[in-house]
């Protein structure tokens, strides 16, 4: 892995991986810090093993990744039974979002295999195999173990012997041993209970980590995007939508290119806090409760808080303050914090449009999917009175290209959106 001089300032792979790591683990009601828990101690057998840093980067990010490919909640929490019944769909669907970024490609590939068994694995190549994943197999399965008693250090002997049988058909036997060598600390179990994923981190060679330039953060937040979005076939072209519309809205209020690029991502990530919500909400066939609703609303917080981590970036602060308040209204009735015109500028009220001109013309468990024009009637007589009347007066201008530019979003994510599905039934 080979650094790059990044454009726009020094913004790193880690960087990025750090919150979302975090976001993920948010997103499993049952099993909280399942990711940062696999990550310590896949690090920790790693290290054991003497992996070299580039090899220990990529297992520690792998690690911190390794379920991405989940799309909905019934299928993590069938993961974190002590056998996984079914575990191919999400570690292909995984390696599917991964591996069309050019700095994951090894990554998607231990992704792509991190549930193999030992046994089976001899029928491949040791290439096809990368070591890593059988590494992340028995740290997976140690995490799950563990989490089957109130305090880890109570529980050791039990997860000791659980392993130990599975050598050799679930577990590859220099793994297990590796494991066996440091499960005798004491210091290796608290850390599991203790550490942050951020202190991992800082414990690799920052000299292996990749500097990314604008054309990685766009592909990177795309993948993210889908995340949140196929967990249900209502959203399931929403932030893509979002993000190409933004950008193009902020050709008509003379934005830079790059400031349009900035859109994109803001519309790719203005969703990432709903990784805290319950998606049974957004399917539900009716209009929410207020108490669902309240619910629902804190996704706007949740996103300002998982990418406020982010702001580390001087070129990523504004992508931040646009994600966060894309649900704030001029008269200060909106959420998460209550702002009023002062504090809202041209790119929030950008991503404020576009959000609501993809949702209006999506379908929803309650209705069908609008055209534009009864989008933009809607909008106009209420919605953009509390944003920027004189900015959806330039937007309307436009209609056509808008309403072209959303049924080909709409096209092209729902024939992804479909592959996933059709791997997920495998």
């Amino acid at each position: 892995m080979t650094n790059q001089k990044s454009p726009f300032g020094k913004m790193t792979l880690r960087d990025l991986v750090i919150p979302i790591i975090k976001s993920i683990d948010s997103f499993n009601f049952l099993l909280k810090s399942h990711h940062r828990r696999t990550t310590i101690i896949s690090y920790h057998i790693g290290r054991e093993l003497g992996l070299n840093d580039i090899d220990l980067f990529e297992l520690v990010v792998s690690s911190g990744l390794h379920d991405i490919g989940a799309l909905s909640i019934q299928e993590q929490d069938l993961l974190i039974q002590e056998d996984v019944i079914k575990p191919l769909p999400h570690c292909i669907m995984g390696h599917r979002m991964l591996a069309s970024f050019d700095a994951f490609q090894n990554i998607a590939q231990i992704i792509r295999h991190h549930h193999i068994k030992y046994i089976e694995s001899l029928h491949f190549s040791e290439e096809e195999i990368p070591f890593q994943s059988h590494i992340i197999n028995l740290a997976d399965r140690v995490d799950v173990l563990s989490n089957q008693s109130p305090h880890i250090m109570t529980n050791i002997t039990n997860i000791i012997d659980k392993i130990t049988a599975a050598t050799g058909t679930v577990f590859h036997p220099k793994v297990s041993k590796s494991f066996q060598n440091i499960a005798g600390t004491d210091s290796f179990w608290l850390e599991i209970d203790s550490l942050e994923i951020d202190q991992i981190f800082h414990r690799i060679d920052a000299s292996i980590d990749l500097n990314l330039s604008m054309d990685n953060i766009v592909e990177f937040s795309f993948i993210l995007s889908k995340i949140i979005d196929f967990r249900s076939h209502f959203t399931a072209t929403h932030s893509y939508t979002v993000a190409h519309l933004a950008s193009l809205l902020g050709e008509y209020f003379n934005f830079s290119k790059e400031k349009c690029l900035k859109l994109r991502v803001a519309g790719y990530l203005h969703d990432i806090g709903k990784i805290g919500i319950n998606p049974a909400l957004i399917e539900k066939p009716g209009p929410l409760t207020a108490e669902e609703f309240n619910l629902v609303k804190q996704h706007a917080h949740f996103t300002g808080q998982i990418l406020k981590e982010l702001n580390a970036s001087a070129w990523f602060s504004e992508i931040v303050t646009w994600t966060e308040r894309h649900h704030e209204k001029s008269d200060g009735t909106g959420y998460p914090y209550s702002l009023d015109d002062s504090r809202l500028d041209v790119g929030t009220k950008i991503l404020a449009f576009a959000d609501i001109i993809s949702a209006l013309m999506e379908e929803r468990p309650y209705r069908k999917k609008l055209s534009i024009s009864s989008a933009f009637e809607i909008i106009r007589s209420k919605m953009a009175p509390s944003i920027s009347l004189s900015m959806f007066q330039t937007i309307e201008q436009h209609k056509h290209q808008i309403n072209k530019l959303v049924i080909k979003c709409q096209v092209h994510t729902f024939e992804e959106y479909n592959i996933a599905r059709i791997i997920d039934s495998a």
